[in-house]
C-alpha cells in the first residue's frame, strides 16, 4: 500500500474524524499543543483509524535511539528554510497516536491531506504499530544504543522490532560508523549510508564502562578497531568472519572546530567535488545529528548550496537541551539527557568534563515527573551502565546529587571514584542552588533528565539571586592542583576490610552487563579488593572447567546472546552441575538463570535446549513486558534470622518449574517464578539462580554481606561504601512496601 492510498472507510472512520478535527480545534483554543489526544480519540472510535486515514505523498520517517529529535527538527527547519512546505509532529507525539493526531491536523473533514510531505519523528518501537499502514519514502535511522530497559530491553530487540516492520520499497538512510543499526532491514535495497571518518579525538577501543558492540554482530568473533568516535560508533573489523563497515555515500573528510565548519565527500558520484557546511555548538554528537540532517535533505532534492546557505542564515541544532548563560563571572550551563539511556548521560558527563576550567556539576537525573505519583518507582541500574566516573576529573571541584533516587546515586558515585569531599546530597532543586560553593568554580553545570527543566529552573533562579546578591564576594578561588583519586586507583581501607582472597570467576561479562547487572561485579570487586576475579569470555575454556573456585558469577544477557552462552557452556554442563553438587557459591541473576533451564520456549514456536540444571521451562514472549517490585524474606539456614531482599524484574519471560522446596526468596511483594507464584528463583546447595535485577548486590547490602562471608569464610564483614549502600537499601525497602507500588514504564 502506498503512502497516499487508505483502507476502506466506514461510518467509524468519518465520527473518528470529526471528532478528532474537534479535539484539535479545541486544544488549539486553548493554547495548549495537540500532541496526541486527537489520535488518542481517533483510536478509540476507529481502531483502524491509522489504516483508514489518508497520508502525504512523501513521508520521512526519523528514528533511532539518541539524536532523533534534534536531527527531526534540524531537518524540518532546513526544509522549511528552502520552501518545502511540510507537516512535522514537533508537538509530541512521535509514537501511533501522535503520528496520528499530525495526519488529522493536516487532513479535511474528509480524512485528505493538505500538505503532500510528512517529516516526523517516530519511535522505534512504534515501527511494529505504524509502518504495516504506512510506507515511507525514506526513513534514516541516527544510531541504535541501549535505552530504557522498563521499556525498551536492549538493542538486540530494539533491531528485530525495526528491522522487520521496515517495507521493502523504502529508502534506508543508516549511520554506517554503527555496526548495529547499518544492518537494519536487508530487505531495503535501496541504501544510503554516511560515515564520519578519522577524527584526532579518536579512541582505539570502544568508550564506556558498557558497550553495545561487545562482539561481531554477524558471527560473534573479535572485532578490531581501526577507530573509535563515541561509545561504539566507529570503523571495525570481525577478525572471524572480516563483517565491516559499509561504505558510505557521504563522508565527512574535516572538521574544523575554530572556524565551526565540517567538509563533507560525496562518494556515490564520482568527481563530486566536497562541501562544507557551518556547525553552531561543537560537539560529535551535534555534528552527527547536523550531518544526518543534511544527508536526508540532500536525498530530498535539495543542493549543498542551499544547505550550506540555511545553515549560514542560523538553521542548527537547537538550544533545547543546551542552555547557556553568563551571571556576573559565573557561567551557568545546563545539559538534557534523555532519562535512563546511559549513553545520553555519559556523553553529557564527557562533555562537562571537557569543558575549560574548574567546574561545578548538579545532577538531576531522576525523572521528577515519574516521582509525583506515591506508588511509582524508577528503575535505577542504568546508573551502573553510565560512566559517572567522568566526573572523577580533578577539574570537577563539586558534585551535588538532588531528586528521588539520590543515595542510590550517591553509592554508584562512590563506587565511581568520586572523592567524599566534593559530594553533597540535597532534597530540593533550590538546596542543590544553596549547596554550591561558589568560590570552588566559575562554571557551574547542570545534568538533568529532559524532564525536569522546571526543576533545573528552580535551581538556576536561585543561584542566580545568590551570585548578584554576592556581587564579586563569590569570586572562584585559585585551583590549587589537589586531584581526586582516579578511577581506577587502589581500593582505599574504608572500602571493605580485607576478609581472604577468594577466587570469583565472571562467566561472559562482555555480554552479562544488561540493565546495570555489572554493577554486581562491580560491588564485590570494591568489597574484595584482594579477591582474585578470572573473566571467562566468548570462546575461553572457562576457570571453572579445571579448577574449583569460591564463586562463579553470571549476569543478565540479551536474548540472542542466552543461545551463544548456552552452546559455550554446553561442554561443561556435568562440571557445573559436579561443582554445584560439592557446593561450590554460585550466583545467576537477571535472565542468566535461564540459561540453566530444561529449555527456553519461543511464542512464536521456536525451542532452545538449556543446560537441565534447574528444572524449569522459561515461556519467552517478546511482544510482552512483565515488570514487578520485589521484596522477599531469604533463610540462609535453619535457625538463622532472614535477610529481607529488594529489587526488580524486568523480563520478557515467565517460568514454568517446581520450585516449591528450593526457593531463592519467599516473596512478599511481587511475583516468583511466574505471575502466580509467590517463591522467587531456586536455591539448590549454595547456587542461587534469581530473576531479581537491581542490581542485587550493591542494592541489597544484608544479603551481599552474607554471601561475602560464606566465600571468604569471615564471620564480620565490613563492605565497601555501606553507610551510603544501607541508607538506599533502607529507603527502597520502604518503598516498595508501599501498597500498590509498582515500577514506573
Amino acid at each position: 500500500m502506498s503512502a497516499a492510498t487508505s483502507g476502506r472507510r466506514g461510518p467509524r472512520f468519518h465520527l473518528a474524524m470529526a471528532a478528532s478535527k474537534a479535539a484539535a480545534a479545541a486544544l488549539k483554543l486553548m493554547h495548549r499543543n495537540a500532541g496526541q489526544m486527537p489520535g488518542v480519540i481517533a483510536e478509540a472510535i476507529d481502531p483502524s483509524f491509522i489504516d483508514h486515514i489518508d497520508k502525504p505523498e512523501h513521508i520521512v520517517f526519523v528514528s533511532g535511539t539518541n539524536g532523533k529529535t534534534t536531527t527531526n527538527n534540524l531537518l524540518n527547519d532546513l526544509l522549511a528554510d528552502n520552501g518545502v512546505g511540510l507537516i512535522d509532529n514537533r508537538a509530541g507525539g512521535n509514537i501511533l497516536t501522535g503520528i496520528e493526531s499530525t495526519f488529522v491536523k493536516n487532513a479535511d473533514l474528509s480524512g485528505h491531506q493538505r500538505v503532500n510531505t510528512a517529516v516526523m519523528e517516530l519511535d522505534e518501537l512504534s515501527f511494529r504499530r505504524v509502518l504495516p499502514y504506512v510506507t515511507p519514502e525514506i526513513i534514516l535511522v541516527t544510531n541504535l544504543y541501549r535505552d530504557s530497559f522498563s521499556r525498551n530491553a536492549n538493542p538486540d530487540f530494539i533491531f528485530s522490532v525495526m528491522s522487520e516492520h521496515i517495507p521493502a520499497e523504502t529508502k534506508l538512510i543508516l549511520n554506517a560508523d554503527d555496526l548495529i543499526s547499518c544492518r537494519l532491514a536487508p530487505q531495503c535495497k535501496n541504501r544510503v549510508y554516511f560515515s564520519v571518518g578519522s577524527l584526532a579525538e579518536d579512541t582505539a577501543e570502544p568508550q564506556g564502562i558498557a558497550c553495545d558492540l561487545t562482539a561481531c554482530p554477524e558471527c560473534g568473533g573479535k572485532l578490531s578497531y581501526d577507530y573509535c568516535h563515541m561509545r561504539h560508533l566507529g570503523h571495525a573489523r570481525c577478525t572471524s568472519c572480516g563483517f565491516t563497515n559499509p561504505e558510505p555515500s557521504y563522508l565527512v573528510t574535516a572538521v574544523d572546530r575554530a572556524a565551526h565548519t565540517f567538509t563533507v565527500r560525496e562518494c556515490a558520484a564520482p568527481g563530486t567535488p566536497s562541501y562544507t557546511y557551518r556547525f553552531g555548538v561543537y560537539s560529535l554528537t551535534n555534528l552527527y545529528n547536523l550531518f544526518a540532517a543534511t544527508v536526508v535533505a540532500r536525498e530530498l532534492g535539495l543542493s549543498p548550496e542551499a544547505i550550506a546557505a540555511s545553515l549560514e542564515r542560523g538553521i542548527n541544532v537547537t538550544a533545547a537541551r543546551y542552555a547557556e548563560q553568563q551571571v556576573g563571572a559565573k557561567r551557568l550551563v545546563a545539559l538534557a539527557s534523555k532519562g535512563e539511556n546511559s549513553t545520553a548521560t555519559s556523553v553529557a558527563l564527557d562533555t562537562i568534563r571537557r569543558e575549560p576550567g574548574d567546574k561545578i556539576v548538579i545532577l538531576m537525573l531522576a525523572d521528577a515527573h515519574k516521582a509525583e505519583s506515591p506508588v511509582n518507582t524508577e528503575y535505577i541500574g542504568w546508573y551502573y551502565q553510565s560512566d559517572f566516573e567522568y566526573l572523577c576529573d580533578p577539574a570537577i571541584k563539586q558534585v551535588v546529587v538532588q531528586g528521588v533516587t539520590s543515595e542510590d546515586l550517591l553509592l554508584r558515585l562512590r563506587l565511581a571514584g568520586v572523592d567524599p569531599a566534593k559530594l553533597a546530597m540535597v532534597k530540593t532543586p533550590e538546596e542543590a542552588a544553596d549547596a554550591v560553593d561558589l568560590t570552588r568554580a566559575d562554571s557551574i553545570f547542570w545534568a538533568y533528565d529532559i524532564f525536569n527543566g522546571g526543576d533545573v529552573e528552580k535551581s538556576r533562579t536561585r543561584l542566580i539571586e545568590r551570585i548578584e546578591a554576592a556581587g564579586g564576594a563569590c569570586a572562584a578561588r585559585p585551583s590549587e592542583g589537589a586531584e581526586a583519586p582516579a578511577a581506577d586507583s587502589p581500593v582505599s581501607p574504608e572500602q571493605g576490610a580485607p576478609v581472604g582472597a577468594p577466587v570469583i570467576e565472571v562467566l561472559f561479562p562482555e555480554y552479562g552487563n544488561q540493565a546495570g547487572e555489572n554493577g554486581n561485579v562491580m560491588y564485590l570487586r570494591a568489597c574484595l579488593p584482594h579477591a582474585t576475579f578470572v573473566e571467562t569470555s566468548h570462546g575461553d575454556t572457562p576457570y571453572f572447567a579445571n579448577a574449583r573456585p569460591d564463586l562463579i558469577v553470571m549476569c543478565g544477557m540479551t536474548e540472542r546472546q542466552q543461545e551463544t552462552v548456552i552452546e559455550q557452556l554446553r561442554p561443561y554442563r556435568d562440571r557445573l552441575a559436579e561443582l554445584i553438587d560439592e557446593g561450590v557459591h554460585m550466583l545467576f541473576t537477571g535472565n542468566a538463570p535461564e540459561v540453566l533451564a530444561r529449555s527456553i520456549e519461543d511464542a512464536r514456536g521456536s525451542r532452545v535446549e538449556g543446560l537441565g540444571i534447574i528444572d524449569a521451562v522459561v515461556k519467552r514472549d517478546m511482544a510482552s513486558r512483565y515488570l514487578s517490585v520485589e521484596v522477599g524474606m531469604f533463610a540462609p539456614a535453619e535457625g538463622v534470622q532472614p535477610i529481607e531482599v529488594v529489587g526488580f524484574k524486568i523480563q520478557f519471560t515467565q517460568v514454568e518449574g517446581d520450585n516449591t522446596f528450593c526457593p531463592f526468596l519467599h516473596n512478599g511483594v511481587g511475583w516468583g517464578l511466574n505471575e502466580h507464584s509467590k517463591l522467587e528463583g531456586f536455591r539448590v546447595n549454595n547456587l542461587i539462580a534469581t530473576w531479581i535485577i537491581g542490581p542485587l548486590l550493591p542494592m541489597n547490602p544484608p544479603f551481599t554481606a552474607w554471601l561475602i562471608g560464606e566465600i571468604a569464610g569471615a564471620d564480620e564483614v565490613h563492605l565497601a561504601f555501606e553507610p551510603e549502600a544501607r541508607a538506599a537499601y533502607e529507603k527502597r525497602a520502604r518503598e516498595l512496601r508501599t501498597p500498590g507500588m509498582h515500577l514506573a514504564y
